[in-house]
């Protein structure tokens, strides 16, 4: 049942589009070749390097995606019942131009009420997702497309 349970998370998470606890977003990004430049694709130069947050857990909560310099980064996915620590997935991402290219690496342990309950498998391939930074560089709008149907997700600068 808990494999099961993380593999429906990981397909929500994967496709950015989280409902209840995991519904309000959309997700789970080698190093990096040039930082982008241009408001259409950059905005301040470093995007989308830094951290980002897109509100969850019907606004309790929020997804959080934080791009190192170096071409790291992780996504961290809240638990909306508050129980856990978030699910915090580690990757490599490179950019070309308005596209991330990522894959996974590691997950950190899940603590739930003070025990350790393990570690998530770690998601295996590859993953890409187009962005735009918008409002001067505070905005960093994504677009995911699965199974035909494209979602949008604007995540704001912490």
């Amino acid at each position: 049942m808990k494999n099961r349970s993380f593999i429906y998370l990981l397909i929500l998470f994967v496709s950015f589009a989280f409902s209840g606890c995991v519904s309000d977003a959309e997700e789970d990004f080698m190093l990096i070749a040039d930082k982008i430049k241009g408001e259409g694709s950059g905005g301040s130069g470093s995007c989308p390097v830094g951290k980002w947050k897109t509100a969850t857990c019907n606004g309790a909560g929020s997804l959080v995606y934080n791009f190192g310099s170096n071409g790291e980064g992780y996504s961290e996915n809240p638990d909306c019942n508050g129980i856990c620590t978030p699910l915090r997935f580690h990757f490599k991402y490179t950019v070309s131009g308005n596209t991330i290219s990522y894959s996974y690496t590691r997950t950190d342990d899940v603590i739930c009420s003070g025990q350790n309950q393990g570690r998530p498998n770690v998601p295996t391939g590859s993953y890409t997702i187009n962005f735009t930074c918008q409002n001067g560089g505070a905005e960093l709008v994504t677009e995911v497309s699965t199974n035909g149907v494209r979602r949008t997700t604007v995540f704001t600068r912490m």
